[in-house]
Formats: C-alpha cells, sequence, structure tokens
C-alpha cells in the first residue's frame, strides 16, 4: 500500500508541471470580447490581395504561382460572427469567424474549393494579431502553423506574414498582402 502511495505522489509530482504550462499557453492566446469587436472592425469590408502561393493547393494554384483575390468580410448576427467569402485564382473559400465565450478565444473557421479545412485561433499579443493555425488539407494531411496579421495605413493594409507546415514539413514563407477596398 505503501509503494502504492509513493508511486502516486511521484506521478503527481511529475505530472503537475505540465498543466501550468498548457494552461498559460491556452491563456496568451484568450481574448475578450471587446477584443473581438476590435477585429471585426478591423476585418470588415472588400479587399483585394495579392497571393503567393506556398504550396501546391488543388483548386487553387501551384506553389509560387502568384495570383491577385478578393475577399469580403461582413460582420453578423448582432455583431456576434464574421461572414467571409474570398476568391483566389480558380479557388474560393467560406469563412466563420465567432468569439466563443466558453473558451474566450476568437475563432476562424475556413473551408475552400480544394478541399482544405482551417480552424484557427486569432489573439492579439503585443498589439499584433497571432494566429495559431490548424487544419487538413482535401486528402487528410495535417496543417499547422503561426501567422501575424500586420496592420498599418489606417487600417487599409494588411500584411498576412507566418510559416506553415503540411504534415511537419515547412512550407514555402507565408506573405500575403491585402488591400481595403471598400465598406
Amino acid at each position: 500500500m505503501k509503494s502504492w502511495l509513493a508511486c502516486f505522489f511521484c506521478l503527481m509530482v511529475i505530472a503537475t508541471p505540465a498543466f501550468p504550462a498548457d494552461n498559460e499557453q491556452m491563456t496568451s492566446m484568450q481574448s475578450t470580447p471587446e477584443e473581438f469587436k476590435e477585429f471585426s472592425q478591423v476585418m470588415q469590408g472588400r479587399w483585394i490581395s495579392e497571393i503567393i502561393w506556398i504550396n501546391d493547393w488543388p483548386g487553387f494554384g501551384k506553389r509560387g504561382d502568384s495570383v491577385t483575390g478578393y475577399v469580403e468580410y461582413q460582420i453578423g448576427e448582432g455583431g456576434k460572427v464574421i461572414n467571409g467569402r474570398y476568391y483566389a485564382g480558380p479557388g474560393s473559400a467560406t469563412v466563420l469567424i465567432y468569439y466563443d465565450v466558453g473558451k474566450k478565444q476568437i475563432l476562424e473557421h475556413q473551408v475552400s474549393s480544394g478541399g482544405n479545412v482551417w480552424v484557427n485561433i486569432i489573439y492579439k499579443e503585443n498589439g499584433e494579431w497571432n494566429y495559431k493555425i490548424t487544419g487538413s488539407t482535401g486528402d487528410g494531411k495535417k496543417i499547422t502553423g503561426s501567422a501575424i496579421r500586420y496592420i498599418s495605413d489606417q487600417g487599409q493594409t494588411h500584411r498576412w506574414i507566418g510559416e506553415m507546415f503540411i504534415d511537419g514539413e515547412e512550407l514555402d514563407p507565408l506573405r500575403d498582402s491585402f488591400r481595403r477596398i471598400g465598406d
């Protein structure tokens, strides 16, 4: 009995530091309803984009190709959601961004005509909008990464800079730019 208790105690001592580390990461990716409202205003409107494909994306284009895209984000449901529609080259995507009160997180769900799916956590850190990128390709490979949306020109210009991986393999650097063309 004493050896069982000793083993249990040792296991608890070893496991205890893991919980705060994970909790700290989740806390750092949390947002407030006010931050979601701010992010909604930052994204609202019609945008033209310049994209350099970081990978061969089925239904969109080949790695290294440059395309012009168009995206429109509209605030809906009384300010509770951002609905987006994105067109780039021959492909398109539907975007849904919302604030999850229980998780205290801004979540983005995106599904593309090429079958890719993204579920991103968006949070503000050091004055910049950060993205923890997760998802999967149309053929089931795991997408991970991180990015920052740099905003300039009184909110009229956005640069989305970061890195992505498919099944752990690093893709070309993410370097998309967006310019607001209307509300």
